[in-house]
């Protein structure tokens, strides 16, 4: 009988400490509860990436003896390698001896593929350069390519500008020239001070634009023999995978394209 009113007595006791307690939590003001949003992971849920590319006969991929596509290709399965990107579906509009007067036509009548693309690569000037060359083979100078390269950065302006007119938020990447003349070109000293000038210039012109890259590959060339086709000219596998390579590592480092697809 005893045990059985200590239990009682328990029973009561904890019911009117409950009690007491309901009592102070409803005389006391509301508690702030703080609701933390569920967060995911930005590459949860992968994108698929269209990519265009237009330009000369780098983003061809002429002297490819492996016949991989060129640095396209090969920056291709470097992207695929992103865990943001599920697939990269690409247009190529390269095309060999094209010069960058002729690029305007290339993008005028691919509309859709320039709408639709997420990054926009281009190689261009090399024709531009070596039309110079074949024009004034005995009277070639530094101001010769001074003049010409004000002309060259105007139409790249105006490219820019039609592109941006078809899309506004593509990530627009321009590779840079190289220096293939080093030995055929032994008159004219200041030919590597030439590549620099027009790479520059193509540098600005881009600039003034927002979602751009330019990409430095000169260095990459500079008196290597070893990544060239046999024209002494064209890259050769081991120079488009060096271009490749340079190109996916300075869209690691700027991002830009990765804010693009993950919006």
């Amino acid at each position: 009988m005893k045990k059985w009113g200590l239990c009682i007595w328990f029973i009561l006791f904890c019911a009117g400490c409950s009690s007491t307690e309901a009592m102070n939590i409803a005389d006391s003001p509301l508690r702030q509860v703080h609701l933390y949003p569920l967060t995911i992971d930005r590459y949860f849920f992968p994108r698929d990436v269209n990519v265009l590319a237009i330009g000369d006969s780098l983003t061809e991929g002429v002297g490819d003896n492996d016949y991989q596509g060129g640095y396209v290709s090969r920056l291709q399965k470097k992207m695929l390698q992103h865990k943001g990107i599920r697939a990269v579906t690409v247009t190529n509009l390269g095309k060999r001896g094209l010069r960058l007067s002729q690029l305007d036509d290339v993008v005028e009548t691919h509309p859709q593929a320039v709408k639709e693309a997420d990054i926009i690569f281009i190689t261009i000037g090399g024709n531009d350069v070596m039309k110079i060359v074949r024009s004034h083979l005995f009277d070639l100078s530094y101001s010769l390519f001074e003049r010409e390269q004000k002309t060259f950065v105007k139409r790249l302006d105006r490219l820019m500008a039609t592109i941006r007119t078809w899309n506004e938020d593509a990530t627009i990447v321009l590779i840079g020239l190289y220096n293939p003349f080093s030995s055929s070109l032994q008159a004219i000293p200041e030919i590597d001070d030439v590549i620099d000038l027009w790479n520059n210039g193509s540098k600005e012109v881009i600039s003034r634009y927002d979602h751009t890259i330019f990409v430095d590959v000169k260095d990459l060339f500079d008196n290597r023999d070893d990544v060239l086709y046999s024209d002494q000219f064209h890259p050769n596998e081991l120079g488009y995978e060096l271009i490749a390579t340079r190109v996916y590592e300075k869209l690691q480092k700027e991002k830009t394209w990765l804010g693009r697809i993950e919006q």
